[in-house]
């Protein structure tokens, strides 16, 4: 699991965060978002006045320089490791304290500037300022099926959608219902226009869907879902259910198929997650396979107290609760209401109907900080970050899950900066890149830039010319030796390169393209260095096989 894999860390993660015994865990910091990384400076203070010169003579001190009051900052030559060396220092009678100088997720928190946004009791309760600093929704689709969405409403962006019911392209409710209208409004209604509300994924766009009204059949629910894959939504809400009371839902192999369709063909491979009401009709709903057995997103509601509205079904299937009873986006005319004066917005839109879009906005808020997140990171992330809530009720089990709120109410704030990250950059490409010769095939590449700093390794795809690619996972180094893949003689091979990160890789660089030649050259040693320390996959001698011009052409670059 992924977030297992984050919080993994060695003990020589750990540094003292002042002049105490007590050690503080760089990768725990990095997860709870109280830090983003480290500087690899340190900062310290003497015992008493003494001599800078103590400091530069200390092995691995690049530059001393002095802060204002008693701080000082130590720069460190490059490949010194800063928190070993903080530790060395905290035992130095000289040094009263000494810790790395930590990067800080310091932002300015921005808010729209829709009117009716200090009504929205939602939008503080999970932390959506926090969230709206990474991330608006920009770029994003959400899917709303539903009774459809009324097109031309002044607080809503809209594509251009279908009617299932109609067999036509206009998503217009035609019996003055309005809770599609609404439910878009929860996910994405239009934020920083000086108008209305601010949905929770506010510059999103909604793909709406209308196949509620009517006689719904299997292969209308199976079209509106891979419909809004192919339609390109990164999350497709559905706050809608089965009959009334917890009845027996089968999922069906059509049904199966299609969050299969989700999960492999949404956002070209990455997935699309789909968000279904738990429901409102109090009860269980153990036997709802649709919802237990599937890839679905369950959503709880939950009240002001933070306590379970008591309509909001419960049950394993549960997997998230979030907030209802909202003010949202209304028909024009009609509807539920008006909202001081203004029959485009209406109060108290509640049930798991109104909760169920909050998770489906925040969803897309992740996606847009994250563009490389699959649906299961996703639904793992949303569970991790998730605040329990209702302690004395909610019944958590040993796996931190509860019938009736999941994994806890989102939390969107911690969600979004949990995965705000970056994709790494090119790595550039060194050697070969017109010829290798035999026994002698190094690749190499300088280090792909990475503005998080966190690049876990790199992923090497190569081929000989119109054969299948051969892909290799290699850690964080910058060479790889071919030198025993049993590539022919004067082969034409490809190659290309990209850096990863806990979320996955980067982009590919251009392909190389180089020959295997089979030209002797004479073998040539560089002193102080070590002739298997440079081998890294493989069993030929990359120092036997690299030749002069090779070597040291590495050397140079390096």
């Amino acid at each position: 699991m992924l977030l297992f894999c984050l919080t993994a860390f060695a003990a020589d993660d750990l540094f003292y965060p002042d002049e105490g015994d007590r050690q503080l865990s760089i990768g725990t910091l990095v997860v709870d978002g109280s830090i983003l990384g480290r500087s690899g400076r340190l900062l310290l203070a003497l015992r008493e006045p003494t001599d800078l010169a103590y400091l530069s003579k200390i092995e691995g001190v690049s530059q001393v320089r002095a802060l204002r009051g008693e701080v000082i900052s130590l720069s460190l030559e490059p490949g010194t490791d800063d928190l070993a060396l903080a530790r060395k220092l905290h035992a130095d009678p000289h040094i009263a304290w000494v810790h790395p100088d930590l990067i800080l997720p310091i932002h300015m928190l921005y808010m729209p500037d829709d009117p009716f946004l200090p009504d929205e009791w939602h939008v503080e309760h999970i932390d959506l300022p926090l969230a709206w600093d990474y991330a608006s929704g920009a770029g994003q689709i959400i899917a709303v099926v539903d009774s459809g969405v009324q097109v031309g409403h002044p607080d809503l962006r809209l594509l251009p959608g279908i009617d299932l019911l109609g067999d036509d392209t206009d998503p217009t409710p035609d019996d003055g219902n309005g809770h599609g209208t609404s439910v878009a409004g929860v996910a994405a209604s239009i934020g920083n226009n000086s108008s209305g509300t601010a949905g929770v994924a506010w510059d999103a766009e909604i793909y709406p869907v209308r196949m509620i009204g009517g006689a719904t059949t299997n292969q209308d629910v199976y079209d509106a879902i891979t419909g809004s894959v192919d339609a390109g939504a990164g999350v497709v809400n559905n706050s809608w259910g089965f009959g009334s009371g917890c009845v027996s839902i089968p999922l069906t192999r059509t049904f199966e198929a299609m969050f299969d369709y989700a999960e492999v063909r949404g956002r070209g491979g990455l997935g699309t997650v789909v968000t279904f009401a738990a429901g409102n009709d109090g009860c269980d709903i153990v036997d709802n396979e649709f919802l237990g057995g599937s890839t679905a997103l369950v959503v709880a509601a939950v009240e002001r107290d933070d306590h379970r509205a008591s309509y909001s079904s419960f049950g394993e299937a549960v997997d998230i609760a979030a907030p209802t009873g909202l003010l949202t986006t209304d028909l024009t005319p009609d509807g539920y209401g008006s909202y001081q004066g203004e029959d485009a917005f209406a109060d108290g839109f509640g049930g798991t109907s109104a909760a169920t879009p909050v998770v489906s906005g925040v969803v897309a808020l992740m996606l847009e900080a994250n563009p490389r997140l699959t649906a299961a990171q996703v639904r793992e992330v949303l569970c991790q970050t998730a605040t329990r809530i209702d302690l004395p009720t909610a019944a958590y089990n040993a796996d931190g899950h509860s019938i009736y709120y999941g994994c806890g109410m989102v939390d969107a704030g911690a969600a979004v900066a949990t995965v705000a990250n970056g994709a790494p950059g090119l790595p550039v490409l060194l050697y070969p890149i017109e010829e290798a010769y035999e026994g002698r095939i190094l690749l190499g590449w300088d280090p792909a830039a990475d503005a998080d700093d966190d690049v876990l390794g790199y992923e090497l795809a190569w081929s000989l010319s119109g054969e299948e690619e051969n892909l290799v996972q290699i850690g964080n180094v910058t060479h790889y030796d071919l030198g025993a893949a049993g590539i022919p003689l004067e082969s034409e091979v490809h190659w290309r390169l990209r850096a990863f990160d806990a979320w996955g890789p980067g982009a590919w660089t251009e392909e190389a393209v180089f020959s295997y030649i089979p030209v002797p050259m004479e073998t040539h040693e560089v002193a102080g260095e070590d002739p298997g320390s440079c081998q890294v996959a493989g069993g030929s001698s990359l120092w036997l096989g690299l030749g002069a011009l090779g070597l040291l052409r590495w050397r140079r670059r390096g």
